[in-house]
């Protein structure tokens, strides 16, 4: 069992204009995301950030990316269906060329692991939702640390020991965060090749 969660949160200033509406193939980004994780096995897909119409989390902890999102949404977990250790995937909405395949392997390597991404990147990413972790985050966050380094998710995902997956077995495309309109256009033209 897994809880599927999408970072929605962001301003999308560099690109211009909303990336979670942004459209492929008549689906848009944030449809796409929340369909990649149903499939990949999510018992619950939450949305982190705040969209019109829809049932989210909103940011607790504003203007701290998303480390902050994070302990927002451990935050909501906690409350709603306690901190078990189960696992929580990580997606931001911009990773439109996720596969289902890329999960399943982050999926398997997560089971016995606080926490899993892969090699030179921090998202997708695993963590289990457990007690330590929530009270590790809080402190962080009221100790006056400020952004980066432990406050990173790079940070996190070290603190965690998190399991390293190699890179080799997903393209490189699937990894791409789309952030500008240039971005976008190479999202487009890998999609059509």
């Amino acid at each position: 069992m897994f809880y599927g969660v999408i970072l929605a949160g962001g301003a999308s200033s560099r690109m211009g204009r909303d990336k979670r509406f942004l459209e492929l193939c008549g689906q848009t980004l944030l449809a796409r995301t929340e369909a990649l994780l149903e499939k990949a096995g999510a018992e619950f897909v939450l949305l982190s950030g705040r969209v019109e119409g829809r049932v989210c989390i909103p940011d607790s902890h504003a203007g701290n990316g998303p480390p902050g999102a994070v302990l927002s949404v451990l935050e909501h977990v906690r409350v709603r269906y306690g901190l078990d250790g189960a696992t929580l995937v990580f997606v931001p909405v911009d990773m439109p060329m996720l596969s289902e395949a890329t999960l399943r392997l982050l999926l398997d390597a997560s089971n016995n692991a606080a926490g899993c991404h892969f090699e030179n990147e921090v998202f997708p990413c695993a963590m289990k939702a457990t007690p330590d972790l929530y009270t590790y985050l809080r402190e962080l966050f009221t100790d006056g640390s400020e952004r980066g380094g432990k406050r990173s998710m790079r940070g996190i995902l070290t603190w965690l020991d998190s399991k390293v997956l190699p890179r080799e077995a997903v393209a490189e495309l699937e990894f791409l965060n789309v952030n500008t309109p240039k971005d976008w256009e190479q999202v487009l033209r890998g999609h059509l090749l």
